[in-house]
């Protein structure tokens, strides 16, 4: 699961674009939304919340943080339309329930094309510090 993963979802769920979900618009219905996509995204990703915050539009750390929150308790005080909106994120995502708490880092999985790529250019820093190697063995 990725962030962008939920920040598709959460705009098919509330029917606003992603556009306006990571834009500084104050309107209730999209803030609500991101609020509660930011939440979903802390528990099921294991991504950082600076992470998390730069993704959703450049935010930082603490205000990623007080957004959840507020939708963590709109979701404890068994606001109506806040488990709507949560259960059609969770539909979207194909995830039966969320998460009580984050998910840890050491969770998150990468996509086999980042591995691939990693490795590929791990590869070519090991042959490129070969030749550095053989020139300087040459010299001596």
């Amino acid at each position: 699961m990725y962030v962008r993963d939920v920040i598709r979802a959460t705009a098919t769920a509330s029917g606003i674009c992603a556009d306006d979900l990571l834009s500084l618009s104050k309107t209730r219905n999209i803030s609500a939304a991101r609020q509660l996509g930011l939440l979903v995204a802390s528990r099921l990703t294991g991504a950082s919340w600076p992470l998390i915050g730069r993704i959703w539009g450049g935010r930082d750390r603490a205000t990623t943080q007080a957004a959840a929150l507020k939708a963590d308790a709109r979701l404890a005080a068994k606001d109506g339309a806040t488990l709507a909106l949560l259960a059609k994120i969770l539909a979207e995502l194909q995830v039966e329930t969320l998460p009580a708490t984050r998910t840890p880092a050491a969770a998150y999985r990468y996509r086999p094309s980042t591995i691939r790529a990693r490795i590929l250019q791990t590869e070519a820093r090991l042959a490129s510090l070969r030749a550095q190697l053989s020139a300087m063995e040459a010299r001596a």
